[in-house]
C-alpha cells in the first residue's frame, strides 16, 4: 500500500492521479468529512493508493499539528508500505510541522524533499524554489513576511517550522545521476541530517532522486509535489489493473466551471476561454453576499439554471475586481472580518452552496473546480467525502468520480488555482470532450477552430 498525505484537495488529486494513470486504484478521502476520532481507517482491499486530504494548509501550527497527529495515528501502515508527504509546489502550509510528525511517527531515517514540478514551471536550484522563472519570494504565491531571498530559500522555510536537521544536494551532484546523489545522501545522513533538500530542473533529475532513495539502506519518507510523485508511481508497482471506463459514451454534456482562486492566471484562463467559446458567465458580487446573502444565493441559483438550459457551458467566479488586494481589504474592514482567510472561507462556502444547488436542480455531468478552497467547498456542500481518481486530463489536472454516491455520473476535474498557462482551461474543456468521445459542438464561436 502507498499512503499519500496532502494538505488540500487539489493537491491530493493532482498527486493521486500520478498513480491512477499507472493503473493503481486510487482513492482520495477528505479528512474532516471522513476521519473519526480514535478509529483506524477502514480501507477497501482493492485500494492500492490511499490519499488523505488533511485540509491543514490554512490552519494554525497548533491546529495542523493536532490534525496530522490524528491522521497518522489512524493510518494502518505496515513495514513495507510507502508514505509520501505531498506539499504545495509553492511551499504554502505547515510543511515543517507535518514532516516532523510523520518522520517521528513512522520512524523514518531520512526525508528526501523536492517540490520541483518541471511541467508546471517549478524548479529547485541551489536550494531556491523558482516559480514561473522567478524566485518564490518575488511572486504572488508568497504571502509571508520574510525578505525575498530567504522566502525563496527552502532550508530557511523548513527550519522555521521543523526541528529536524536539514541538508541539501545541489544541482552539480544531481546532474551526475543516481549514484552521485546516493553518495551525497549517505554523506549527509551520516552527519545527522534528517531532511535532505534536492535540486531538480527536469524530470530526469526527479527520476534519479527516486532511484537513489530506493537504493538507500534505510527507511525513507518521500516529500514533494506531483512532480516527484509521478516517478514514485513508476518505481513502486502493483499487480492491479484498473478499468478506467474512459470510452463510455453519453447522450449530452453540460459543463459547470467554478473558480474561486485569487491567482491572476485563473482570470486570464477564463478570459481566454470566453474569447474561444460561447459561454454563460455569472460573476458574484461579494458585497451582496454580505448584505443580502439569502436573496443573492436564490437569485444566482435561478440565473444559473437559466444559463445551463440556454447553453452547455457555465462559468461561475467572484467578480475579478473584488479579488484585488485593496478591494478585499475594504470588504474585510466593512464586515468586521479578522483577516483575508476569513473572507476566503466565506467565498468558498458561498460558491459551494451555489454549485451544489445547481447540480441538484440541473443536469450537469462535467464539473471543473479551480482552486483547493473551491474544491473542498463544493465537496462539503455536496456531502462528498471521497473521490476515485480516474485519469489525468492535462499534466497535474486529474479527473475524478464520486464512489457509491448519487452524483456518481459527474466527472470532476480539479485544478490548482496557480497551475497552467493562459490556454490551459480551454485545452482542459477540449480534452474533456474528447475524453467522453463527444464532438465539440455548441460551444465554439463562429469562425473559431477548436
Amino acid at each position: 500500500m502507498i499512503y499519500l498525505v496532502a494538505d488540500d484537495l487539489t493537491g491530493a488529486t493532482d498527486t493521486g492521479v500520478q498513480f491512477s494513470k499507472q493503473g493503481y486504484n486510487t482513492l482520495v478521502t477528505i479528512v474532516d468529512l471522513n476521519i473519526k476520532n480514535n478509529k483506524t481507517l477502514n480501507i477497501n482491499s482493492d485500494t492500492d493508493i490511499f490519499v488523505v486530504d488533511s485540509e491543514t494548509r490554512d490552519l494554525s501550527i497548533m491546529e495542523a499539528r493536532k490534525r496530522i497527529l490524528q491522521i497518522v495515528n489512524q493510518i494502518p501502515v505496515n513495514e513495507n508500505d510507502v508514505i509520501y508527504k505531498k506539499v504545495d509546489s509553492t511551499l504554502r502550509g505547515n510543511i515543517g510541522v507535518e514532516l516532523d510528525i510523520i518522520m517521528n511517527k513512522f520512524e523514518k531515517d531520512i526525508c528526501l524533499f523536492c517540490p520541483a514540478f518541471p511541467s508546471n514551471n517549478r524548479f529547485v536550484i541551489g536550494g531556491y524554489l523558482i516559480v514561473q522563472g522567478e524566485p518564490l519570494g518575488v511572486t504572488e504565491y508568497y504571502r509571508g513576511n520574510l525578505d525575498s531571498g530567504n522566502a525563496s530559500y527552502i532550508p530557511v522555510l523548513l527550519k522555521k517550522q521543523s526541528n529536524l536537521p536539514v541538508g541539501k544536494v545541489e544541482l552539480k551532484d544531481v546532474i551526475q545521476g543516481k549514484e552521485t546523489i546516493l553518495k551525497r545522501i549517505n554523506y549527509l545522513y551520516k552527519r545527522g541530517k534528517k531532511i535532505i533538500i534536492l535540486d531538480a530542473l527536469n524530470d530526469q533529475h526527479l527520476k534519479d532522486i527516486l532511484l537513489s532513495g530506493n537504493e538507500f539502506n534505510g527507511s525513507v519518507l518521500y516529500s514533494g509535489s506531483a512532480g516527484l510523485a509521478n516517478y514514485l508511481s513508476k518505481i513502486y508497482k502493483t499487480d492491479s489493473s484498473l478499468d478506467l471506463d474512459n470510452n463510455q459514451q453519453i447522450d449530452s454534456e453540460t459543463f459547470l466551471i467554478v473558480g474561486g482562486s485569487r491567482r491572476n492566471i485563473m482570470n486570464s484562463q477564463i478570459n481566454y476561454l470566453k474569447n474561444k467559446l460561447d459561454i454563460n458567465e455569472i460573476t458574484i458580487d461579494l458585497k451582496n453576499v454580505f448584505s443580502t446573502r439569502k436573496k443573492s444565493l436564490a437569485d444566482y441559483i435561478s440565473e444559473g439554471e437559466r444559463a445551463i438550459k440556454s447553453k452547455q457551458l457555465l462559468v461561475i467566479r467572484p467578480d475579478p475586481s473584488f479579488l484585488e488586494k485593496n478591494m478585499m481589504q475594504n470588504i474585510i474592514n466593512e464586515n468586521n472580518l479578522q483577516n483575508h482567510r476569513e473572507l476566503e472561507v466565506i467565498i468558498r462556502n458561498f460558491l459551494g452552496e451555489l454549485t451544489a444547488s445547481l447540480i441538484n436542480k440541473s443536469f450537469i455531468n462535467n464539473l471543473v473546480l479551480i482552486g483547493g478552497d473551491t474544491a473542498i467547498g463544493v465537496c462539503k456542500a455536496l456531502g462528498v467525502d471521497s473521490l476515485r481518481i480516474v485519469d489525468e486530463i492535462l499534466p497535474g489536472i486529474p479527473v475524478s468520480s464520486i464512489r457509491n454516491h448519487r452524483y456518481s455520473k459527474i466527472k470532476i476535474a480539479t485544478k490548482a488555482g496557480g497551475f497552467g498557462q493562459e490556454e490551459t482551461l480551454y485545452n482542459l474543456l477540449m480534452k474533456l470532450h474528447y475524453h467522453n468521445k463527444m464532438e465539440v459542438k455548441g460551444f465554439l464561436k463562429p469562425g473559431v477552430n477548436g
